[in-house]
This record gives C-alpha cells, sequence and structure tokens, in this order.
C-alpha cells in the first residue's frame, strides 16, 4: 500500500479526552455493518449505506498467514478483505506481484466468501519493492495496452469469483490525470456489467492539487463518480526517511476528510486506517507493527508516551547505542480516528493492514455487541 509524502507544515492539535469512550461508541456503530450483494451504476455506492459502515481489512502477500489468522478470527465483524496479489505489466498484462513469494490461496478465498466476507483483491504498480509509474503510464496511455489491461482484470474477478478488483496505482504524474480517469471509467463498466464492484486506493490531500505530482494525477471528483468505493490512504503523514513522528495524526486526518467529502459522496469514502508505525533508528525508519513495538517496550524497559494528538511513542537506545525513535498505533489512537467515521458519514473503513495489530481493537467488540 501507500508510503505517502507529505510536507511536515501543520501543528498538531487534537482533544483526546474520552478517547476510550469513543473507541466502543464508534466500534458499536462499525458492528452494524451492510453486505451488498451487487454493485449498481459506478454513480451510486452498491457496497455501504449511510449509518451502516463497512468493515474492510487488506492482506499483504509478505505476511499473508498471519493475516489470514487475523481474518478467521474477526470474519464476523469483517465486510471485506483484499489480498495484495498482483501487479500491472507495461504490456497491460496482469502478474503475480511476486512471482517468488505471491501464493494465491484459492482455499481462503473460498472461506471467505463462505463466512460472508467478499474478496476484492487488489492491484498494485509495486514492483521489487518500488512504486513504477512507467508501467502504469506505458499502459494509460496506450489505447491497445489499455483495453488490455481492462480485459485482464475483468477476466481474472470473473475467473477467480472475486467480487470485485481494488486499484491501487501509486505515483502517477499530472500528465496522467485524464488518462487514468478514463482507465476508470472503461473498468468500472465493464464491471459492473459482470456484477462486480471497483474500488480506488487514493493517496490522502487536502485539496485538488494536493502537496505532489502524484495527487495531481488523482482526479477526487472524476473517481468518486466512477468508482463503488474510493479507499483513502490517510497515513504515512511521517515516513521512512522523514523526521520521526506520528504516522496519522488525527487533526491532520479529519483535514484530508472535510475536503474529500466535498468532491466525493460520503458514502463512497472509506477511511483508511493504519496498524502500523515506524522505528527510526539514527533518523531511517523501517516498519513495525504494534506487537514488535510493545516488545522493544518491555525489552529496554522504555515507556509508551503519548503526544498532544494521541499518537502513542517510545524512545531508547539500544544495547548498539543507537538511538531509537517508535511511533505506532494502538487501539486509543486507532478509536480517535474512527469517531470520524460517524462524523461524516463515511462508507466505511479499512485497515492497513491484518496482522500484528492491537487485539484491543477488535477484543473490545463483543463488549459492544451486548450492549442493549
Amino acid at each position: 500500500m501507500a508510503r505517502h509524502r507529505r510536507m511536515r507544515s501543520k501543528a498538531l492539535a487534537v482533544l483526546m479526552a474520552g478517547a476510550a469512550v469513543t473507541v466502543v461508541a464508534v466500534l458499536a456503530l462499525l458492528v452494524g455493518i451492510a453486505r451488498s450483494p451487487s454493485p449498481s451504476s459506478p454513480e451510486e455506492s452498491p457496497v455501504a449505506d449511510p449509518g451502516h459502515p463497512l468493515v474492510i481489512g487488506y492482506v499483504p502477500y509478505w505476511d499473508q498467514e498471519r493475516a489470514f489468522d487475523v481474518l478467521w478470527e474477526q470474519s464476523d465483524l469483517l465486510d471485506e478483505v483484499s489480498p495484495v496479489w498482483y501487479s500491472i505489466e507495461p504490456t497491460g498484462e496482469v502478474v503475480l506481484a511476486d512471482d517468488t513469494h505471491v501464493t494465491v490461496d484459492t482455499e481462503a478465498v473460498r472461506e471467505a466468501s463462505r463466512r460472508g466476507v467478499r474478496v476484492i483483491p487488489t492491484v498494485t504498480n509495486l514492483r521489487n519493492g518500488e512504486w513504477d509509474a512507467a508501467a502504469v503510464q506505458a499502459v494509460l496511455h496506450d489505447p491497445a495496452r489499455r483495453g488490455t489491461h481492462v480485459d485482464e482484470l475483468v477476466s481474472l474477478a470473473v475467473a477467480e469469483r472475486y467480487d470485485g478488483i481494488d486499484v491501487d496505482y501509486e505515483h502517477l504524474e499530472a500528465a496522467d490525470r485524464e488518462a487514468f480517469t478514463d482507465f476508470l471509467t472503461d473498468l468500472a463498466n465493464r464491471l459492473q456489467a459482470e456484477d462486480k464492484v471497483l474500488t480506488v486506493a487514493l493517496h490522502a490531500k487536502t485539496s485538488d492539487e494536493g502537496y505532489a505530482a502524484r495527487n495531481e494525477a488523482q482526479d477526487y471528483q472524476a473517481i468518486g463518480r466512477i468508482a463503488d468505493q474510493v479507499r483513502v490512504m490517510t497515513y504515512d503523514y511521517s515516513w521512512e526517511s522523514s523526521p520521526p513522528g506520528p504516522v496519522a495524526p488525527r487533526d491532520w486526518v479529519d483535514d484530508v476528510l472535510e475536503w474529500t467529502v466535498t468532491q466525493i459522496p460520503p458514502d463512497k469514502v472509506i477511511l483508511g486506517i493504519v496498524l502500523l508505525g515506524y522505528d527510526w533508528v539514527n533518523g531511517q525508519g523501517i516498519t513495525i507493527d504494534y506487537t514488535d513495538a510493545m516488545a522493544r517496550s518491555e525489552e529496554y524497559d522504555a515507556p509508551v508516551q503519548r503526544s498532544d494528538d494521541g499518537s502513542p511513542w517510545l524512545t531508547f537506545h539500544s544495547a548498539h547505542g543507537n538511538q531509537h525513535e517508535i511511533w505506532f498505533e494502538d487501539a486509543v489512537s486507532v478509536g480517535a480516528k474512527l469517531e470520524l467515521v460517524s462524523e461524516y458519514n463515511l462508507g466505511g473503513v479499512f485497515f492497513w493492514r491484518l496482522g500484528g495489530e492491537d487485539a484491543n481493537v477488535w477484543r473490545q467488540l463483543p463488549s459492544v455487541l451486548d450492549e442493549p
């Protein structure tokens, strides 16, 4: 999924009082999930009704076993799952995201469907750990290749009995904007004819031009008319090569949503919530999940602190003398952002990603279900 590059120009200020209560209240709303069996026109969202948000989880191929374990444990709470299995070729072909490491688990697809969880796999332009904009551009600007790509995506969804396709093409240029929109229009029409859903993952931004060329490549208003879901990747406010800081501060997420719902019908907007963080070692960050962050806290006797925006973090020196600063997400920080789903009447929430998260994100749900 996305690694956003955002200029750190905003001061962080959000009130976190009563965050634990917020978690319970919002998750009570989230468990009132709605499953629609088929899409309608691209202008109408077939997958979520106001007041009945969807809950969606991503399955990364590089940690697939652990992610599917979470899916089976929480399948009563999840509406959809998106395994990251496929990638685009410059020819328009759809291939496995990594020939060596990707295993398309057809048994898991069948089991998810049996449990009422829709399977909408993700197709990316991630190649060898880098976002390959050139591969997408070669397809978008060549009518024959674009037609091939649409054909392959639709054939994939039909042949594998998926419920739709999730498009996550990142780091395009402003010059690709119109062609990207045209491609999505063609794909949406073809998928609709096969009773399949189109979802599109978009970079977070607070204006149409955003803060980089890749933001201009994505026409929120047009894509909001075309897609059944728009999954807004509201995370990586701080990233691997940025200074240490919160990955998804609530006030920034709020700002993104405030603008987004002026461009896209709120019931099509799916809020992206990251369940990961970064461990900055001498200024360079590496991905870390909640489980590992808490293990570091215990190993180095480093207490978890909380920033003004509510993000948990900790710092310590390793046995080798390296300075570590870890910012991550837990149930409290996640709950504060979940509040925004009901505040903006959004279509739902997606979690990037399943596996290694704070179990309290899920564990508190049974007690909510028992409430009158």
